[in-house]
């Protein structure tokens, strides 16, 4: 081998450096790369495991803050409907109230009306009776005597009364 311009000790030795290069490589070097993207590819590996999960936890947030607004819209909706309905509820009332006021003063005027008339007849006849028997005072004692007098005031008295009270 000489020959060909390899000597063979030389040839051991660079084969025993190269094992030697090799071993020492493969524990120094290769080894921790290894372990280092191993470590890497399984935090690459829990990263994506998590953002699956915050992905689905995510959709699962959206998921119920759409219902919420579908509830809150629908809450909203019945509130709003039940304050119409109170609204409609208190006018009603209201109306009622002022014709039930309107009904009352409506009686009550018919009531003073009524006692106003009543008083106004009662003094109508009280006038009239007052002023007739002054008339008949001042004229029967020229072509009536006493007691005819006396008869007919009484008679028409009475003829008074009972229209009065009928």
């Amino acid at each position: 081998m000489e020959k060909l311009g390899v000597e063979l000790p030389l040839l051991i030795t660079q084969i025993i450096n190269f094992v030697i290069m090799i071993f020492v490589l493969t524990k120094l070097l290769y080894k921790p790369i290894l372990k280092g993207l191993e470590k890497r590819r399984q935090k690459i590996e829990e990263g994506l495991k998590l953002t699956e999960t915050v992905k689905i936890e995510e959709e699962h947030l959206q998921k119920r803050r759409e219902e919420m607004v579908k509830e809150a819209r629908i809450e909203a909706r019945a509130i709003l409907e039940e304050a119409k309905k109170a609204a409609k509820d208190a006018s009603d009332e209201i109306i009622n109230q002022g014709k039930q006021e309107v009904q009352t003063l409506k009686l009550k005027m018919e009531n003073e009306l009524n006692v106003r008339h009543s008083e106004m007849v009662k003094k109508l006849t009280l006038t009239t009776v007052t002023t007739a028997t002054e008339m008949v005072k001042k004229l029967l004692p020229k072509l009536l005597n006493d007691k005819t007098q006396h008869d007919l005031v009484m008679t028409q008295l009475e003829l008074m009364e009972k229209q009065h009270e009928t």
